[in-house]
């Protein structure tokens, strides 16, 4: 055998493995696949804008939150694929929660640390004229918690908190507001609720 067969002999090995051509079928392929996942991109990015900015976003938000067990999903993210990060727990107090009255709606504790009255989810973190920092909790009971005049915020929203979670940290006393529907209840109103 000579060289001119042998090298004739590679080439027939090179035709027959051939590697697949990219025609004009792969390329639609692939551009359908991009648009598609960009047309779910986007009405991901309108539902989410609707949510934030619509009044009546706050039922679907509470669908996504509530009923479709989002809590749960997300504790399992937590437990199975963060596992290996450090997790801070949020210090708890196992006292029972009381605030003595100053005027207003200006209360005060032993401590300076706003404490949960009971298990929630925070509905609102945020800064405003009027409350300084704040922290509103929407209880089991359905009644809303406004702690504000808050130095640190030690909560993120949505978060679920049980009774006696420090939610923030004040300096001479804080503001609490009690909301039940669409009416203000002052302090013993609601102790009675919870108790």
């Amino acid at each position: 055998m000579n060289d001119i067969d042998e090298i004739r002999k590679r080439m027939e090995k090179r035709r027959a493995q051939r590697h697949p051509i990219l025609t004009d079928r792969h390329f639609s392929k692939f551009y359908n696949a991009m648009i598609k996942a960009m047309v779910a991109l986007l009405v991901g990015i309108a539902v989410c804008a609707y949510v934030k900015i619509s009044p009546n976003g706050e039922h679907i938000k509470n669908y996504v939150l509530n009923d479709l067990q989002f809590s749960k999903v997300n504790q399992w993210i937590n437990n199975e694929i963060l596992s290996f990060q450090n997790q801070d727990e949020t210090a708890t107090v196992s006292s029972k929660i009381s605030y003595t009255h100053i005027k207003d709606n200006y209360y005060t504790n032993q401590t300076n640390e706003a404490l949960n009255f009971g298990k929630g989810r925070v509905i609102y973190v945020g800064e405003q004229d009027m409350l300084g920092k704040y922290v509103t909790v929407l209880l089991e009971n359905n009644v809303e918690v406004t702690f504000g005049n808050l130095q640190d915020v030690f909560v993120s929203l949505y978060d679920q908190v049980e009774e006696s979670t420090i939610l923030g940290t004040y300096e001479d006393q804080i503001m609490i507001i009690f909301t039940q529907g669409e009416q203000e209840i002052d302090y013993s109103t609601f102790e009675e609720l919870i108790s």
